[in-house]
């Protein structure tokens, strides 16, 4: 059966990378798919995994790979026996780890070394590890390397658009706009930049991930609240097919088995990022 496992990055990480994660899948194939997200950087050690982007494009991944943000839900097909170790990117480790814009990666999927040089390179120890207590070594101090030259305006600037994220079901743009001191237009850039798309886009798809776990949790009191953040049901519904990739009666009966493996990472909640927990 696969098996999915999670780990924290060093505390003076967490800012950067929202989790570590070893995936063993020894089944021949395996369909499935995953909500959309914030960037990953994935290393296939064995076999290999097409993903099926929102926008249309599908991608046969080995090796090191970086799968930028997403719109949508994302499918995916997986040839085992398959092995992977990986890391979520948060804004702030995608302006500590990478000179370019996270919107230029956007529902893309490219070797890693397009983005972090010699990548491979740094990884090449993770192939020889057999535990992920030690691959999360590694990788912290792979990671290290990179953050320590972290510019504090800009950690300072994902912060704040973290904290507006979780400020409120549905938050105004106009409200983070007050905050930042920017144009419009030089918000939209900056939010485009570090995470990929515009700031209301970025409320639709964490108002309606939100949703999707209240519903997997079965918190009736919270999923109210939440279902009022949405015109009317027929709104949410659209909404959960496209970044959940399935609707509330599935969320409700249970999703695929790899989902369920996926939704553990919010029993890390308190030691990570909200918006990674709560989604």
């Amino acid at each position: 059966m696969p098996h999915l496992q999670y780990a924290l990055p060093s505390e003076s990480l967490r800012e950067f990378v929202s989790v570590y994660y070893r995936f063993d899948c020894p089944e021949p194939l395996v369909v499935d798919g995953e909500r959309a997200a914030i960037a990953q950087l994935r290393l296939a050690t064995c076999g290999r995994v097409t993903l099926h982007m929102p926008d249309g494009s599908s991608t046969v991944c080995t090796g090191a790979v970086l799968v930028g943000p997403t719109t949508a839900a994302v499918r995916f097909e997986i040839e085992g026996p398959f092995h992977m170790f990986g890391m979520g990117i948060t804004a702030a480790g995608w302006g500590a780890l990478t000179q370019a814009s996270a919107a230029d990666f956007v529902d893309k999927v490219v070797p890693a070394e397009t983005v972090f040089p010699r990548i491979h390179e740094r990884m090449a120890l993770l192939r020889t590890l057999d535990s992920l207590p030690q691959m999360c070594a590694a990788a912290d101090e792979i990671v290290q390397g990179f953050v320590d030259n972290a510019s504090p305006e800009m950690v300072a600037f994902t912060r704040m658009v973290d904290a507006w994220l979780a400020s409120s079901v549905s938050p105004m743009v106009t409200d983070l706009h007050a905050q930042s001191n920017l144009s419009e237009r030089q918000l939209t850039r900056r939010v485009k930049q570090l995470c990929g798309m515009p700031p209301k886009y970025l409320s639709r798809k964490y108002r309606a991930l939100r949703a999707a776990r209240s519903l997997i949790d079965a918190e009736p009191d919270e999923a109210d609240y939440l279902r009022d953040a949405f015109y009317d049901q027929s709104h949410m519904i659209r909404e959960l097919k496209l970044f959940a990739g399935t609707t509330p009666t599935r969320l409700r009966t249970g999703e695929g088995e790899l989902a369920r493996m996926i939704d553990q990472r919010s029993q890390l909640k308190g030691a990570i990022n909200p918006l990674v927990a709560e989604t």
